[in-house]
């Protein structure tokens, strides 16, 4: 199962168009820390980065201050990754 953090009000595919192709069940949670209290174990996370790098990349490192060790994804724009880079 694939844990999709993102406060967008649309599908799982809006994020990552690809996510509509793939078989595997997608859950979608807010991206907000309170919402990781009571989240399933997703096999991978993947994080909604596209519109406030700041705020994802603080909860990428709530997700591994938690003891999570799914590999953990963030989805960007292409502006994001270069101000990542």
């Amino acid at each position: 199962m694939l844990l999709l953090l993102t406060n967008a009000l649309g599908p799982s595919a809006e994020v990552l168009p690809a996510l509509g192709l793939l078989g595997h069940q997608v859950r979608v949670l807010p991206a907000e820390p309170a919402a990781l209290v009571n989240a399933p174990s997703g096999d991978v996370v993947l994080v909604d980065a596209r519109r406030d790098l700041a705020h994802a990349k603080s909860l990428c490192r709530v997700l591994r201050a938690t003891g999570s060790s799914a590999p953990l994804l963030a989805v960007l724009t292409e502006g994001g990754l270069a101000a990542l880079n």
